[in-house]
């Protein structure tokens, strides 16, 4: 086999790769939306009673009339939002501790025994669907004891004794490496993506910042609400400051093959897919200035067979990606080399070149070997024209 035969078929093998995890990278399925005053009309200093669960995009085929809507208490406020990261306006729900003021509803906890699932009386085919997220943006105006969201104990986020984010899965506290800086505004999301073995994980600002060692499953728990602005029982650790935007969403293929699709930091988290916050929107800008040039290569290069782990998990985040992680597995590798170097050749700069690795600890023989393939190729394209 000659070496051209041989590169091409090393080629299209990554090229299939990349295509089936372009296909796996397809965003989780909105199921439960808290706006936290628009859908119900708040308006600035209004006393909440009910927060509206709005409709979302069709689920399974089926268009979403089943709403599981929080019933406030204690006379919780509507807050008009101002300064959000991503530039977010409109109405959120300000909580009082001294006041002791939260909602609660029904809980998604394990999709498929929840209020939502045709097993339990609902409209949607959630059989053996267990993966799920939720994320929001808050407010705090403390750094004491508090619980802001909780999906019964099994999936949560709260304040802890040392002032910093903390998420719950399965029972448990992990603490991140988040101190609150109270009257900041911060993006928070707790997702357990892919089976025990993924764990939770629990990203701010589109970080993670905290990893439920796996492999740890979660327990069935319908009974305890959904509570947010304080615990469980709705008798303590009350919180402070403003929520707003409190979206929940299920992962993976239910037991008859409906997709309800993978997660993707990309697009399921609200703080990384806003182009004023987040990722940008330029193919291939691994800085994230909105420019794709010179500094993202050397960008790349830096950040060549870097691993981001939390707690020992690889996980893919703005930080990986800030170093060249562009399809945010975690790890900065042949595959993000590949989309790297399409970015570069469509925006008509030239691509990496063995030459750029030049002393970069254990650059891949197979890396290399796609640079000159792709320098051979691009060279053979120009000859012809």
């Amino acid at each position: 086999m000659n070496i051209r035969r041989r590169i091409t078929i090393t080629l299209s093998g990554l090229a299939v790769s990349l295509a089936v995890a372009a296909v796996a990278c397809a965003n989780g399925t909105p199921i439960m939306w808290y706006k936290m005053g628009e859908q119900e009309g708040g308006v600035n200093n209004g006393i909440v009673s009910t927060t509206l669960d709005s409709p979302v995009p069709v689920i399974n085929g089926i268009t979403d009339i089943q709403a599981l809507d929080l019933s406030a208490n204690n006379s919780p406020v509507y807050r008009t939002i101002s300064g959000r990261p991503d530039g977010g306006t409109g109405i959120g729900i300000e909580f009082s501790a001294a006041q002791s003021r939260y909602l609660s509803g029904l809980a998604l906890n394990w999709p498929q025994e929840s209020a939502l699932s045709d097993t339990q009386g609902g409209l949607y085919d959630l059989s053996g669907i267990d993966d799920r997220g939720f994320q929001f943006w808050v407010r705090p105006t403390s750094t004491a004891v508090q619980s802001l969201v909780m999906d019964t104990n099994q999936h949560g986020v709260r304040i802890n004794s040392n002032g910093k984010f903390s998420m719950r899965y399965a029972n448990t506290d992990y603490e991140s490496s988040v101190t609150v800086v109270p009257n900041t505004w911060y993006h928070v999301e707790v997702v357990r993506p892919s089976g025990p073995a993924s764990g939770s994980r629990m990203y701010i600002n589109g970080n993670a910042v905290a990893v439920a060692s796996p492999p740890n499953d979660y327990a069935s728990d319908q009974i305890t609400n959904l509570t947010v602005g304080s615990n469980t029982d709705g008798n303590g650790e009350f919180f402070s400051g403003i929520i707003d935007d409190l979206r929940f969403f299920v992962l993976g293929a239910n037991d008859n093959g409906f997709n309800y699709g993978a997660f993707n930091l990309a697009v399921d988290n609200a703080y990384a897919a806003s182009t004023v916050s987040g990722i940008k929107g330029v193919a291939g800008d691994v800085n994230n200035d909105g420019v794709l040039n010179a500094s993202d290569k050397t960008a790349f290069v830096n950040g060549w067979m870097d691993r981001r782990l939390v707690n020992g998990v690889q996980v893919g985040d703005m930080t990986s990606r800030g170093q060249g992680d562009l399809n945010l597995d975690g790890i900065t590798n042949i595959q993000d080399l590949l989309i790297f170097q399409n970015a570069l050749s469509g925006a008509g700069i030239g691509t990496l070149t063995a030459a750029d690795f030049a002393g970069v600890p254990e650059p891949s023989t197979l890396g290399l070997a796609v640079l000159a393939a792709i320098a051979w190729f691009a060279g053979g394209r120009r000859a012809s024209r």
